[in-house]
């Protein structure tokens, strides 16, 4: 297991603390694309549903239109990717593996 699912696992309650921490983990373990690049990095509740926390989110280089937003989920504790650009969005799988949004975020086209 890695650090950011040891660490998930372990969570009992969601806030901006433990949601920095998060972040900060996934970045840590996370090998962003060379393609890709961090957008932007303030931990904020998201703004529909439940107690969501958005993490990060990440443009390609060369088409910004293209990007991968990073939640927490408060129920579960694992993340998901909301993967967005001028003509398509759509949702991941939910995970705790920084290896596999790594994946999630490299093959999105």
């Amino acid at each position: 297991m890695t650090r950011l699912g040891e660490y998930l696992s372990q969570l009992s309650e969601v806030d901006a603390a433990t949601a920095e921490q998060a972040r900060d983990t996934l970045l840590e373990e996370l090998e962003i694309p060379s393609e890709w690049e961090v957008h932007e990095i303030d931990v904020e509740i998201a703004q529909e549903g439940p107690e969501d926390w958005f993490l990060v989110s990440f443009e390609h280089k060369s088409d910004p239109d293209h990007r991968a937003l990073v939640f927490l989920l408060e129920g579960s504790h694992e993340l998901q990717v909301y993967l967005e650009s001028a003509d398509d969005t759509e949702w991941s799988d939910t995970t705790q593996n920084p290896h596999e949004i790594t994946a999630i975020i490299a093959n999105y086209q």
